[in-house]
């Protein structure tokens, strides 16, 4: 304002980011006798936590994020223990989540296009001894009231009214009309609670009590509070401490308090027991502190995550390779739910490129089959006209940029649960996206080179974009999605349409390589930075590099490594994936191994003997987030290679059993359960003598493909072979 007149150019805009308190609906209904089958169809949005009769039907942070005007998923229920005979109520407390999220942030959730008030749809039917079948619905009978929870910032925290004042008014619920999006049964494990831990220590910072829970958590915890009188109680959860032992954790990327709840007392209140209803935070501290005194009898750190099950383990001699597999685990499940996430602090956000880095890795771990195969579907509500899939999904219409290093989850991840599952079903049902998702990709393309905005080889060490530019790394990205989806169509048996992918792929490499490729040092890289890992690593891993130059291109990447990094890796998120494969593809074992190994940084084994349970989100260890799980994809190759098992053919019909041979590794222990059943090995290696048990799906076929027992075949069943440099002993067979 200029003397009371609006300046020229300068424009206002208001939108609400503080949340009305959350509602509470219920319905009563009379059943003459006990019924024989019920079962209630439901959801609540953005969340909803049903119960009947007082009986809490379980599931939380109900339903999984999606885009709400194309997909809303609901939960069915069997309530047929929880009903009785006479007078029954059915009640739902609601929750805000992502579709009637306040507090502003950068993405924009509390501005989504189908951002409304809580609201919800249920369908209750049981059967009564009659056989005759009866519906209760959400309809104009039902009545509302606001719960305990009178504000709910989504990344924030909940402020609840600890005593009521007085009886809630219960009036008339409103008809309102419901998203756009589909109503679709969930078909992804729900959310659920772990088990509750203790805290291994406590001090104090100030008035406040810190609470250390000695690892990293993404849940809630669970306190028995007294207070003397009225006072209001702040519990704060962060993943570090500041230089005076308090809960550290800011986030510029959203308003207001993060990762903060406050309870409200208006008295003296003796051990009453809390815990938030509809939020989760990650964190290794809690602090509770109060305008007066308060007194804690109890607390316990209560994870929560997607209920996926687990079905990979891995362990060795080598403790950073042991740590690197369970640190990756513990990580996806702080960031699973309902899809997969960046950070449980920060962002929420489900990042593309985090999931299709790691995918591999975490496909050994957990059945992933219906979580990513809902979260792909996302990415088809998610593609807009053009073909073009956004790098957060779901998206509020935040990241819609398009970017082949990021967003190639819609290609790469299909293309994973295909080679792990072994089923055609998951690439016919997402086919038509891949195809135009890499059309689109490709068209964007300039004569094959990507030159738009990307994030690129992001984080490389010393930098969060690559000084080489994102360039380098988002046209070998492109190159990936079209030879895969090449890979797709001929699965499919489309050829003309793989043979098309193939041939923009192979254009694609040629272009990198007659940008990229300096003739005088046989390798890759820029006028402005010179060698740069990343940018001879994928045209490796990726086959850009013309066959006569392979070697020179590889010894070039070695002498890098060897050289000017001391053994050390020198790249951002997309090159750590694919390094250690390629020195192992090269015949570099050794040297992979050492890269993986490093204690100092840039390593894991740097996080690891700073006693961190989780991956960092940089290679600092004082990375921002301590709760990311992309800089883990490198877990794939440990598997694999120090494991020592591979698939070879989709479904698991094939693989090699082939640990590596290097005298740092003495012993080595891998399982999985496959698609055709438990898949495992257990290896020694003592002076050139191996043991290896291994057991074989029935159906499968192993190779050993390590020392004097290279190219033994074995089938079905467990199989002990003991060798050194003379022809494998079979002792035992079953």
């Amino acid at each position: 304002m200029e003397n009371g007149v609006l300046a020229p150019g300068v424009r206002t805009l208001a939108v609400e980011t503080l949340p009305a308190p959350n509602p509470v609906l219920r319905t009563s209904f009379s059943i003459p006798a006990r019924v024989t089958k019920a079962r209630l169809y439901a959801v609540g949005l953005g969340y909803g936590a049903f119960s009947i009769n007082g009986r809490s039907l379980g599931n939380e942070l109900e339903p999984a994020t999606t885009d709400f005007s194309k997909t809303v998923l609901y939960r069915t229920y069997d309530v047929t223990d929880a009903l009785h005979s006479g007078d029954n109520t059915l009640e739902v407390e609601l929750g805000r989540g992502f579709f009637s999220a306040r507090g502003a942030s950068i993405w924009g959730w509390h501005v989504a296009p189908w951002s409304r008030e809580p609201m919800a749809v249920a369908q209750l039917e049981y059967v009564d001894q009659a056989g005759k079948r009866h519906i209760i619905s959400s309809d104009s009978h039902w009545k509302a009231s606001t719960g305990k929870i009178k504000s709910e910032l989504l990344y924030s925290g909940e402020v609840w009214q600890m005593q009521a004042e007085e009886e809630p008014a219960w009036e008339p619920v409103v008809l309102v009309d419901p998203p756009t999006g589909t109503l679709r049964p969930a078909g992804l494990p729900p959310v659920t609670l772990g088990s509750a831990k203790p805290p291994a220590s406590m001090h104090y910072a100030g008035t406040a009590r810190v609470y250390d829970f000695a690892e990293m958590v993404a849940g809630r915890v669970r306190c028995t509070l007294s207070v003397p009188g009225a006072t209001e109680v702040w519990v704060k959860y962060g993943e570090t401490l500041d230089d005076g032992g308090a809960v550290f954790c800011e986030n510029q990327l959203a308003a207001g308090p993060i990762q903060m709840d406050r309870l409200l007392f208006d008295s003296s209140a003796d051990r009453i027991c809390w815990e938030p209803k509809f939020s989760y935070k990650g964190y290794r501290y809690v602090s509770i502190e109060a305008a007066e005194s308060v007194t804690v009898h109890d607390i316990v750190s209560v994870p929560m995550h997607t209920d996926v099950q687990p079905v990979g383990t891995f362990e060795c001699n080598e403790e950073t390779l042991s740590w690197l597999g369970r640190a990756l685990a513990n990580t996806f499940l702080n960031n699973l739910h309902g899809i997969p996430t960046d950070t449980p602090v920060y962002e929420k956000n489900g990042w593309t490129a985090d999931a299709h880095l790691a995918a591999e890795a975490l496909i050994h771990h957990f059945d992933l089959k219906s979580t990513f195969n809902k979260w792909l579907d996302d990415h088809a509500d998610a593609q807009d006209d053009a073909g073009v899939v956004p790098n957060i999904i779901p998206t509020p219409g935040w990241g819609r940029n398009p970017d082949p290093a990021w967003s190639a989850s819609a290609v790469l991840i299909p293309w994973n649960l295909y080679w792990e599952y072994g089923d055609i079903k998951f690439l016919e049902r997402h086919h038509e996206m891949v195809i135009r998702y890499a059309d689109a990709m490709y068209a964007l393309s300039e004569e094959g080179i990507w030159r738009r905005p990307s994030y690129g080889d992001w984080l490389a060490p010393g930098y969060e974009r690559a000084p080489e530019g994102s360039a380098p790394t988002a046209t070998m990205m492109l190159l990936k999605v079209l030879s895969t989806a090449a890979d797709i169509s001929t699965a499919l048996g489309e050829h003309g349409i793989a043979e098309s992918f193939s041939a923009r792929a192979s254009l694609v490499g040629t272009a990198y390589h007659q940008s990229f490729f300096n003739k005088n040092l046989g390798s890759y890289g820029t006028e402005s930075f010179g060698y740069r890992q990343t940018m001879n690593v994928l045209p490796l891993a990726f086959g850009a590099v013309p066959q006569q130059l392979r070697d020179t291109v590889f010894r070039s990447l070695v002498t890098d490594i060897l050289e000017r990094t001391d053994g050390h890796l020198d790249c951002g998120a997309v090159g750590a994936k694919y390094l250690l494969p390629v020195l192992s593809g090269g015949g570099r074992d050794d040297l992979a191994l050492s890269v993986a190994t490093q204690n100092t940084r840039p390593g894991w084994g740097v996080w690891r003997e700073a006693g961190e349970t989780t991956l960092l989100e940089s290679w600092d260890i004082s990375a921002r987030s301590h709760n990311h799980y992309f800089l883990g994809s490198a877990a794939a190759w440990v598997q694999q290679k120090v494991g020592g098992l591979r698939s070879t053919r989709p479904g698991w019909e094939e693989f090699d059993v082939a640990p590596v041979a290097d005298p740092r590794l003495t012993r080595g222990a891998l399982s999985h359960l496959t698609p055709r059943g438990q898949a495992a090995i257990s290896w020694t290696r003592e002076a050139g003598t191996w043991l290896l048990d291994v057991t074989v799906p029935w159906g499968a076929t192993a190779t050993i493909g390590v020392g004097a027992a290279a190219g033994t075949k074995l089938s079905g069943g467990f199989h002990r072979l003991e060798f050194e440099d003379a022809p494998p002993v079979l002792s035992s067979t079953i």
